[in-house]
């Protein structure tokens, strides 16, 4: 994918636009920052249009203590801006429950700042996924009891 790929007025359109935000991730978020565990947080105002700068944070400790964990996201929930996508990256998937944590931690993080989520991404080698978060007690597998 390159910028080419997106709408000639990307700059301008929400970024809940269907399919939008992944794209945008996946150019933003190089290959070179996925290596470094970077933690991709896109501001936007309160239409959902991105600011122009991404907030990028590189070496992330993927499996910090909850605590380390939420009171990194509480710091930069704090930024004050009205919607926000965010994206975890990594050089190798990262177990499933892991990203569960992030997502639902981010989601509260932001929530209790008035920040909406916009969207939860993960980005791994030549891939971006959007994450959607389970409600508490569901199973991703339909089948499990």
């Amino acid at each position: 994918m390159s910028f080419e790929d997106l709408p000639q007025n990307w700059t301008h359109l929400p970024l809940s636009t269907p399919g939008l935000a992944v794209d945008v991730v996946d150019l933003v978020l190089r290959e070179s920052m996925r290596a470094e565990d970077t933690l991709l947080l896109l501001p936007c105002d309160e239409h959902d249009i991105a600011y122009p700068s991404p907030i990028a944070i590189a070496e992330v400790e993927w499996s910090a203590p909850e605590e380390e964990r939420r009171e990194i996201l509480a710091a930069l929930a704090g930024i004050g801006v009205p919607s926000v996508a965010v994206a975890v990256s990594s050089s190798h998937r990262l177990p499933d429950e892991l990203v569960r944590r992030w997502h639902s931690d981010v989601e509260s993080a932001f929530s209790a700042a008035g920040t909406r989520l916009i969207g939860f991404f993960c980005g791994w080698p030549f891939s971006v996924e959007q994450v959607e978060l389970e409600p508490a007690g569901s199973s991703p597998d339909p089948w499990a009891a």
